[in-house]
């Protein structure tokens, strides 16, 4: 009987700390970073190349999709802006009609044309992370300049036509 009880306690004591484990684990992955996200996927900054792709958000909109391709080097000031936000994973996505345009940036190696990551900003609250890893949403947590942003993608854009 006291082995019984024993075992009852031992099996009980590993489920609450398996839970335990799986609590902890699923709570520190919900946060993360832009660098942690994307950036830390291009192993070699010299070696890859981007394409920036400006989509309006509302269809009812005559204006084109605009395409930009450059190495990552002339997108350094913008990824720099990028780089300390802070982001949560969500499930569903963050409307914000004030937002004209959803920018989405592909990066691509160089050598064989393989793409490594691509991110979507769709508006001050949020960014969408694709890569070898899957797609998921996220919540910027921290404070995202997006007026400086944009406007530094549409600088971009205007001084390469």
């Amino acid at each position: 009987m006291r082995e019984q009880n024993r075992a009852l306690v031992g099996g009980i004591i590993g489920i609450v700390i398996t839970v335990a484990a799986f609590a902890i684990y699923y709570l520190v992955t919900l946060n993360t970073t832009f660098q942690k996200a994307v950036l830390d996927e291009v192993h070699n900054v010299d070696n890859a190349y981007l394409t920036i792709v400006r989509v309006p958000s509302s269809s009812e909109t005559t204006e084109e999709i605009q395409t930009l391709r450059m190495d990552m080097e002339g997108f350094q000031d913008i990824l720099n802006q990028l780089s300390i936000l802070e982001l949560q994973k969500i499930s569903t996505p963050i409307k914000d009609k004030s937002s004209l345009y959803i920018y989405n940036i592909y990066v691509y190696d160089k050598s064989d044309h393989r793409e490594i990551v691509n991110f979507g900003v769709d508006n001050s609250k949020q960014i969408s992370i694709g890569s070898s890893k899957g797609y998921q949403r996220y919540e910027v947590t921290s404070s995202f300049d997006y007026d400086t942003f944009r406007a530094s993608v549409v600088k971009l854009i205007t001084n390469t036509k």
